[in-house]
């Protein structure tokens, strides 16, 4: 008959004091070391800001640009604004109450181009490129002047399904190409006004051209969520500015 032999009541005591500790220790980890999937899931959730106001959206404050590509298996979730044009679904419905509120105001908003695939953002500059070619342009300034105005895959708002652009609804009877008096419209001048209150701003003004190394487009909207368009807007500063010193 085996001898049974029962741990002392010591040596219980001692392996639960070791697996609560560990707990304790895993629990104070997570709270102050949070995994980038707990980071992500804060991120998405509405915060208070320093002030107590409510951070909405702020999964969609971030920047897009030649520094700050997205990655190269970055996916997206679509849901359509007008006709087939698509941004993030999480943002979709700011776009429509926007376009919906514009109309309420007399005001169409015509959107012209809005998630694009890489594949498609990289057609787009191919095409451009080649254009300026045929205008007499060489290879090499006919690329550089069309990435100042159609960025690469990757490292476009378009990609992300964050960025509408946006025209008036006759614009290419008089028209053929997008350009800066977009400005002297009513569509400009309501978007001035509310876009912001949709959670989208202007992204690229004309006075920082050489910051955000895009040509000032007044027809490019871009959403970062209804508490930050609005901080940006009441800044004058572009994202880029704005973002170094508010995060």
């Amino acid at each position: 008959m085996k001898k049974i032999i029962f741990a002392s009541p010591t040596a219980v005591v001692g392996v639960t004091m070791f697996i609560y500790i560990l707990f304790i220790g895993f629990r104070f980890l997570t709270v102050y070391f949070p995994s980038s999937t707990e980071k992500l899931r804060i991120a998405q959730e509405s915060i208070p800001s320093a002030s107590g106001e409510r951070v909405d959206n702020l999964w969609a404050y971030y920047l897009i640009n030649s520094e700050n590509p997205l990655s190269r298996d970055f996916t997206v979730g679509l849901d359509y604004v007008q006709g087939s044009f698509m941004l993030d679904e999480r943002c979709a419905g700011y776009a429509r109450d926007m376009i919906a509120a514009a109309r309420a105001d007399g005001v169409e908003l015509t959107v012209v181009s809005a998630y694009r695939s890489s594949q498609k953002q990289q057609e787009n500059l191919d095409n451009y490129i080649e254009r300026l070619k045929r205008e007499g342009y060489n290879s090499s300034d006919a690329r550089r002047l069309a990435e100042k105005e159609i960025a690469l895959p990757y490292m476009s708002e378009h990609n992300a399904g964050l960025a509408l652009d946006i025209l008036t609804p006759d614009w290419w009877e008089t028209h053929d190409d997008v350009t800066a008096d977009f400005e002297n419209t009513e569509q400009f001048r309501w978007l001035s006004e509310n876009a912001h209150k949709y959670g989208f701003i202007m992204r690229y003004p004309k006075e920082y051209e050489s910051v955000t190394k895009i040509i000032y487009e007044p027809w490019h909207y871009r959403f970062v969520g209804v508490y930050y368009a609005g901080r940006i807007k009441e800044s004058g500063l572009p994202l880029e500015y704005f973002y170094k010193t508010n995060f």
